[in-house]
């Protein structure tokens, strides 16, 4: 039969054999698990149709038309974006799942994943990736003109922006905006398992930061649909808000001081109480201390969640507060230099179709991850001028909280799922997204047998990459923990590799010395030196906040 594909702005015919496929299938609060038959699905649904992907997928992707009331399986419809990439000559003992985070953010972020490093350390995967509804290729949400390259902030939505983009969302969607939630996407991700499945392959789900809770949502609603979840850099139930996301990365920058304090080149630099020398910067800065820079210590605590962050940058911070507290002329080239190299790294638009939406991403963020009560925006103000480290994220999309066109919670908003398939669940130590305080909740709420946390030293977000081991060509250890659990979820969580792991240090690679700093030292001024000061073109500072600001909600980046 003809079924129409609800696209705003028009009905695109899309011909799909789905009427046997209401029949048995998940939508609404049915938390039925679903069928377990090969690839048209044991309902009777129609097998999806694989075909060539866009160059930001691998290998194979489709678009599917799936129910846009989940609790209305012959209703309008919505087209929703699936890609696979294949095990070779079919040798696939597991079917993986992706569900990427942000929200917001598209899944094509795994594309490099699975080609650099998954499919070498696990050849015997099949990988899926699905899009969130909302993000990319399943109809994402946008706003086109606020979105413009032409526009007031460029493809950026400013803040004068989000009045008139809310208003054209609520009149493309209206009521429908209710429908694209995480327990949504979990009844999408359950009807393309059904579809999927095939025998003998088992089925397991990763997610990453948000996607932590898109698999504890599909666990909620399908407790024994899978036979097995990673959860890697936990977004806990109940206890992870984006409200208070701005209050997450002074405490790493802390147990960072602590590490500087430990070690043999940063503590001989700053002392025993590192954190104390950094406090009394921003102090110093506050008063107009090595004006020089030419930035202030409002920009200054924009950028520094970028070192809490990003784990190649993380050390940098305290030689170059060690540098701006000193503020000679040498050091006011090198922290300049430093400055403009990174701004310069900034992401550009590369002239593709967008994928990530912004726009999806506070639809979500003010419906499912906000604390209740709120917190008004004098409030998340007040909590962000007493960090030293605040991105300004929970600020910037706390001010749209009364505006927005919220989706009410259902049952299974801040609740834990009753599942007794295997769970491995891990979090960085130094992570600033999700914190290992709410994070290891997941130790004492994820309790059934072969259900295991790991807290892992040195790691920030996204374990799976970010935990690198001092064996030569070894993956990450996420990785191989990871790959272990897939090959044998119910045998005991093999965790030998946080033996290896590479710790936090103060000997940088020279040659990213010499590029970031211009400098054969990363603290002192007697080594040789940057270009003249004529040479180099003023920092940028606003683009060096804005890089913060592209990092600060991102996932794995």
């Amino acid at each position: 039969m003809i079924t129409q594909t609800v696209l705003r702005g028009g009905l695109l015919p899309v011909v799909l054999g789905l009427t046997a496929f209401a029949a048995g299938c998940p939508g609404g609060d049915d938390q039925a698990s679903p069928g377990t038959n090969g690839d048209g699905g044991s309902d009777g649904s129609s097998a999806v149709e694989w075909g060539s992907c866009p160059d930001d997928f691998i290998s194979e992707c489709a678009t599917v038309a799936l129910p846009l009331d989940p609790s209305k399986p012959d209703g309008e419809t919505l087209p929703v974006f699936v890609s696979r990439h294949l095990a070779p000559g079919g040798a696939a003992k597991a079917q993986v799942w992706l569900l990427q985070g942000g929200p917001g953010d598209s899944g094509n972020m795994f594309t490099g994943f699975i080609e650099q490093l998954w499919e070498r350390v696990m050849p015997d995967v099949d990988w899926y990736v699905l899009e969130h509804r909302g993000v990319g290729l399943s109809s994402r949400f946008e706003c086109p003109v606020q979105e413009d390259p032409s526009s007031e902030d460029g493809a950026e939505i400013s803040a004068s922006e989000w009045p008139a983009c809310i208003q054209a969302l609520k009149a493309q969607w209206g009521d429908d905006l209710a429908h694209f939630t995480t327990s949504a996407d979990a009844d999408d991700l359950a009807r393309l398992i059904e579809r999927t499945r095939e025998d003998g392959k088992k089925v397991i789900l990763y997610g990453a930061s948000y996607g932590t809770a898109r698999a504890l949502r599909f666990l909620q609603k399908y407790p024994e649909a899978v036979d097995a979840v990673i959860l890697d850099s936990i977004v806990s139930p109940g206890a992870q808000y984006l409200s208070s996301y701005d209050t997450q990365f002074d405490p790493v920058l802390k147990d960072m001081s602590a590490i500087c304090a430990a070690d043999p080149v940063c503590g001989a630099k700053l002392g025993p109480d590192p954190w104390a020398k950094v406090d009394a910067l921003f102090g110093k800065l506050t008063k107009g201390h090595c004006s020089e820079l030419g930035t202030g210590v409002a920009l200054f605590a924009s950028i520094a969640p970028a070192f809490a962050q990003m784990r190649t940058l993380r050390t940098h911070l305290f030689p170059l507060a060690y540098r701006m507290d000193r503020c000679e002329a040498g050091d006011v080239q090198v922290v300049g230099r430093y400055m403009q190299v990174l701004g310069g790294s900034s992401s550009q638009d590369d002239g593709g179709e967008p994928r990530g939406s912004d726009v999806l991403a506070r639809h979500v963020a003010l419906s499912e991850l906000w604390e209740e009560p709120a917190p008004t925006p004098a409030e998340l103000q007040a909590r962000c001028d007493a960090q030293h480290a605040c991105p300004g994220a929970a600020l910037e999309i706390g001010q749209l909280y009364d505006a927005w066109p919220r989706y009410p919670h259902d049952q299974f908003w801040g609740e834990w799922p009753r599942s007794s398939v295997p769970i491995l669940a891990m979090n960085g130590l130094l992570d600033p997204q999700t914190p290992i305080g709410p994070a290891k909740l997941a130790a004492d709420r994820l309790t059934a047998p072969h259900q295991t946390f790991v807290a892992v030293p040195w790691s920030p977000h996204v374990v799976a990459m970010e935990s690198p081991v001092k064996t030569a060509d070894a993956a990450p250890c996420g990785t191989q923990m990871m790959a272990k659990f897939i090959a044998a979820p119910e045998a005991p969580v093999d965790t030998s590799c946080l033996e290896d792991l590479v710790p936090v240090t103060w000997d940088e690679d020279p040659a990213v010395v010499e590029m970031l700093f211009g400098t054969k030292d990363m603290w002192e001024n007697t080594a040789s030196r940057a270009p003249a000061p004529r040479q180099v073109a003023p920092v940028d500072w606003a683009a060096v906040a804005r890089l913060a600001r592209e990092r600060s909600l991102r996932v794995g980046r």
